[in-house]
């Protein structure tokens, strides 16, 4: 549901606003993702692993969820204002939008915490119906503009959060009251794996800004294009990666030798199935491309986004068990480091005249560098430390 979302309004964007357009909404959605992996991994991942029935916990909890989501808010409308990039009604629908966004991501991750995917799904679909709904509104009245695209994901957003509350089971529908008792144990845990939910978003909007800054923003638009062609296959690889994250944490019976053959095993098959569907994807670009876009997306970028994709299904198992097992500050500097190599290169390769749709391909290698790391140098040590200590 999310990949149709995200997949849907985009290409609505593209057609309606053009490339150019796409491009300018590509930066303001990156900044929504991007605070949502902040809040995903200081609270979401935080909730799913500490004890989130104890009142200090849950305080600390409800208290970063708030922060976070508030200071992003005033944050992006007011530089999306003060830059001119956004006048201020859009700036304030933008800022609305990353707040929302953010929090119905932890709504997501509280259910899916108690292994409530399908509902998960359900508050997703609720937020796709409302927002086409909204953009159906500003189609009618012959204004469909930026300011109506963000002010559609806001509104769906906040119905998915008010729909995911009566969803919610009634042992987690319950707030309580300040404490500072628990703030700095989801401190410690979170702010590592906020850290590393950061990382890919961050990745992705620093190459657009590369791209707009060394290129155009239209060659922005025509790259994110070819991502947004490939991703309900990439959304897909990170849903099945959370959940992997959910139910490594939730098993606390079997060995890190066993978790780790259930990762590898895991890798597999998302890397298989992330290459039947580009396979499938590359045969359809011609046909599909020109119905979605208006133009069919570069084949070459259609590809290295099929890499990327790949790539991450490659990696995100790894950083998952290696959390679970209480190395996350370790997989952060990791993805950190991958991250910094991946920017480095795009610049390279930009600078050097070198072509846009080359950008997807060279995150790829970052990536699977990065996750050959975190399993040879991370969890293949905690294994044979866990063996040697039983």
């Amino acid at each position: 549901m999310q990949a149709l979302s995200s997949f849907t309004i985009q290409v609505i964007v593209a057609r309606t606003l053009g490339f150019e357009g796409l491009g300018a909404f590509a930066i303001a959605y990156g900044v929504m993702v991007l605070v949502a992996g902040l809040a995903s991994g200081m609270v979401g991942d935080s909730l799913v692993v500490l004890e989130r029935g104890e009142r200090q916990i849950r305080s600390a909890l409800q208290q970063f969820a708030l922060a976070i989501a508030v200071v992003a808010a005033l944050a992006s409308a007011t530089i999306g204002w003060a830059s001119g990039l956004l006048d201020a009604p859009t700036a304030i629908a933008f800022g609305a939008a990353v707040a929302l966004f953010a929090l119905e991501e932890l709504m997501r991750r509280l259910l899916m915490a108690g292994f409530g995917f399908w509902r998960a799904m359900m508050i997703d679909f609720a937020s796709f119906f409302v927002a086409l709904a909204v953009i159906g509104v500003g189609a009618l009245r012959s204004d469909l503009s930026l300011l109506v695209f963000l002010s559609a994901i806001a509104l769906g957003q906040f119905a998915a959060i008010g729909f995911g509350v009566m969803l919610l089971p009634r042992e987690e529908r319950f707030v309580v009251g300040f404490s500072r008792g628990g703030l700095t144990t989801v401190f410690q845990y979170g702010i590592w794996r906020s850290g590393q939910q950061f990382l890919r978003p961050a990745l992705l909007t620093a190459v657009r800004t590369l791209v707009t800054l060394l290129a155009s923003l239209a060659a922005t638009g025509l790259l994110e294009a070819g991502r947004v062609y490939v991703a309900p296959a990439t959304l897909a690889v990170s849903g099945l990666s959370s959940y992997l994250f959910v139910s490594f944490a939730s098993d606390r019976e079997k060995t890190l030798r066993t978790k780790l053959r259930r990762a590898d095993r895991s890798v597999l098959a998302l890397v298989g199935f992330t290459v039947l569907v580009g396979i499938a994807l590359v045969g359809l670009l011609p046909w599909a491309g020109v119905l979605l876009f208006g133009t069919a997306p570069d084949l070459l970028a259609v590809v290295g986004w099929i890499a990327y994709t790949a790539s991450i299904a490659a990696v995100t198992p790894y950083g998952a068990l290696a959390a679970v097992g209480g190395r996350q500050a370790a997989v952060f500097l990791v993805r950190a480091a991958d991250t910094a190599v991946a920017v480095g290169f795009v610049w390279v390769v930009l600078a050097a005249g070198g072509s846009v749709q080359w950008v997807p391909a060279v995150l790829a290698v970052a990536s699977v560098l990065g996750g050959l790391v975190i399993r040879s140098f991370i969890l293949v040590p905690l294994v044979r430390r866990d063996l040697d200590s039983n």
